[in-house]
C-alpha cells in the first residue's frame, strides 16, 4: 500500500464519544470503516490506529477482527474499528 489516502468524518454520540468514518482509496482496493474515539483522542492517534489497522488488514490470514456471529469472548477494548474491503 504504497498510497494511502484518507477520509475521516466524524460525529458526536450522546455518550460524548465520536464515531469516526473512514475510507481509503488504495492502488490496489479501497477500504472503509468506523472507529469510536474517546473526547480526548487526538487526530493524529486517529489517524496512525485507523493506518495500523489498514496495514494489517492486508494480511487477512492474521487479521482477524470481531464480527457480529463471534462466539468466542471478546475483550471490551479490543480495538472499537471496523474494517471492510470496497
Amino acid at each position: 500500500m504504497d498510497s494511502l489516502k484518507l477520509k475521516i468524518e466524524s460525529r458526536k454520540l450522546n455518550s460524548g464519544r465520536y464515531q469516526v468514518n473512514f475510507s481509503t482509496d488504495a492502488l490496489s482496493s479501497g477500504y472503509y470503516g468506523y472507529l469510536l474515539a474517546e473526547p480526548h483522542t487526538s487526530v493524529t492517534e486517529i489517524i496512525e490506529k485507523i493506518s495500523r489497522h489498514i496495514l494489517a488488514f492486508n494480511n487477512e490470514e492474521r487479521y482477524l477482527q470481531r464480527n457480529l456471529f463471534s462466539l468466542g469472548k471478546r475483550k471490551i477494548n479490543s480495538g472499537r474499528i471496523l474494517i471492510f474491503k470496497k
